[in-house]
């Protein structure tokens, strides 16, 4: 069983990896419709849609059928959303995604970190070393950076999304 658009999880999925316009442009072409027809149903630019369909072509949520005008050699490309594809497909991202997150977790527990406050980048202990605690950026000193903040966001982020996959069941 598919999900559907309407699903408050979907749209975020989409709006996050895809963007603004994917849940306009997936409806539109619910029954198969061109580049234009999906303008006029949209108002959005049609850079912009071609854009967004790209993306969802990509990623297997859309396919097209492309005919060829014999006169003028152009082709014209009729797309189709493949719903049946969203719950795979946002199982796969969000488990890739929780698989990252799982490796920043462990890299930021497994190390201290010494940052200028400057913006520029944290050093774990060993390159913040060979620096001499001076930061290879902007010259400012390195002091230790209290990650435990981070590894709670971290943790977080990876509860709320194992709870969204949850919701989607997936």
């Amino acid at each position: 069983m598919g999900l559907r658009l309407q699903n408050r999880q979907v749209q975020r999925f989409l709006k996050e990896f895809i963007g603004e316009n994917a849940v306009l442009v997936l409806r539109a072409c619910d029954t198969g419709c061109t580049d234009e027809q999906i303008m006029k149903e949209t108002k959005l630019k049609l850079s912009t849609i071609r854009s967004t369909l790209n993306q969802l072509h990509y990623m297997g949520l859309i396919a097209y059928d492309r005919e060829k005008n014999p006169n003028t050699n152009w082709y014209t490309y009729t797309w189709f959303a493949r719903k049946d594809q969203i719950r795979d497909v946002v199982k796969d991202k969000w488990q890739t995604k929780l698989e990252e997150l799982q490796k920043s977790i462990e890299y930021e527990s497994s190390y201290v970190f010494f940052g200028c406050g400057n913006g520029c980048d944290k050093l774990p202990f060993e390159l913040a070393a060979e620096y001499d605690f001076t930061c290879p950026d902007c010259g400012g000193p390195l002091q230790e950076v209290d990650n435990k903040k981070r590894v709670k966001e971290l943790k977080g982020e990876m509860a709320e999304l194992t709870d969204l996959m949850d919701k989607i069941g997936a």
